[in-house]
């Protein structure tokens, strides 16, 4: 079958029709135009890439030993039986600068870079690389710290509020500048899900330190920048309404946004508007091709169905068929995807496609078992 052109690349040439004919504002002037070539080492040759995200060392907690969180050699082993090709690796910022007991957030991030836990990274990066698997390294904090993902952790300080722009550029300078010569990094993802309490203003500006960051290490792969966590406010079309602000000056900025569908229960038929995630990714689409900028999907997910699921076959099914309408829309804006998510920590999670059949930390067998949305993610690799 033959695969359409990304709309990403139509709407492209569409835009700058209308630019030209001066009916469309411009990007700031100081934003560095994307160059040709700016992405061939990324892509290696396909329209777009595919994956997974990695969760381990968030689940493995403040506790854990260096390492204990790294998936082993046999998970990246399945996972490239499968045709996953790139993962998304959460790093909790509270693992690299860790807060002393009895301390504060400040005391944390007053601690030296955590150069066992860093290495330990470098060897995941590694471990992925010795199976043809590149790494986008996700710094998984929203602008805040130790807050990450899920609920607000008391005492957290926020970007320009207790997190100062010294803090972000020893933490991105720490990470740019021992994986920038590895082969197997892909990309950096500055901010997971910037929290709304940051402030726009604030975050932009806060997003711009960490490329600035990573830029002084010498670090030369693109950077994943995404908008602020809110289904309703923190779209990059609401947030950045006059296009792209990050100025990098490689030009290799990647704009970022997660999709869930919202849920009032476990069955298909609790969703209250199937389409909305597909209405929100198609705004997330439009504005990439209107400002003419790369754009990726850093996480999506449902439940998975079926025996060891989290609904019934029939329901995870359903699921499945929403999501291959997301995967297609996805093709067509020609936007890199990594599903949500993937770890040999647990048995199985509400998003979780990717397991163990014998769950732990470290787990003996690592991710082995691939659960019901591994269909549809599989049907939507980086085409070769």
């Amino acid at each position: 079958m033959t695969r359409r052109a990304p709309r990403a690349l139509i709407g492209v040439v569409l835009t700058a029709g209308v630019v030209l004919a001066g009916c469309a504002p411009g990007p700031r002037p100081d934003v560095v135009p994307v160059p040709a070539d700016a992405f061939d080492a990324y892509l290696d040759g396909a329209p777009y890439l595919r994956g997974v995200n990695l969760y381990g060392h968030v689940l493995g907690g403040a506790g854990a030993d260096p390492g204990v969180a790294n998936e082993p050699d046999a998970s990246y082993a399945f996972l490239a039986s499968r045709g996953v090709d790139i993962v998304r690796l959460a790093v909790p910022w509270q693992r690299l600068q860790v807060i002393p007991a009895g301390g504060s957030a400040l005391d944390g991030l007053a601690q030296p870079i955590d150069t066992a836990y860093l290495d330990a990274i470098v060897a995941e990066v590694r471990t992925a690389w010795g199976h043809g698997i590149r790494t986008v390294v996700d710094l998984h904090n929203g602008c805040t710290y130790p807050w990450g993902a899920g609920p607000e952790i008391p005492g957290s300080v926020r970007c320009g509020d207790g997190i100062t722009e010294d803090h972000v550029t020893t933490v991105w300078t720490a990470l740019a500048g021992r994986l920038r010569d590895e082969p197997g990094v892909a990309a950096y993802d500055v901010f997971n899900e910037p929290r709304w309490s940051v402030g726009i203003d604030v975050y932009k500006h806060y997003a711009q330190v960490g490329v600035d960051a990573i830029r002084s290490t010498g670090a030369t792969q693109p950077v994943w920048v995404e908008g602020i966590l809110s289904d309703e406010r923190g779209r990059l079309a609401a947030i950045a309404p006059d296009g792209p602000w990050i100025v990098d000056p490689t030009g290799r900025v990647i704009y970022s946004e997660h999709f869930y569908a919202d849920a009032s229960g476990p069955a298909y038929a609790d969703i209250e508007d199937p389409d909305r995630v597909l209405d929100r990714l198609r705004t997330f689409g439009d504005w990439c091709a209107q400002w003419q900028v790369r754009c990726a999907v850093g996480e999506v997910g449902w439940p998975s169905g079926g025996e060891g699921g989290a609904t019934t076959a029939a329901d995870g099914e359903r699921w499945n068929a929403l999501f291959d309408r997301f995967y297609d829309l996805a093709d067509d804006y020609g936007l890199d995807v990594a599903y949500f998510g993937a770890t040999s920590a647990r048995t199985v999670g509400t998003l979780l496609a990717y397991v163990s059949s014998e769950p732990g930390m470290p787990s003996p067998t690592g991710i082995d078992t691939a659960l019901s949305q591994a269909r549809v993610i599989e049907a939507h690799l980086s085409p070769r």
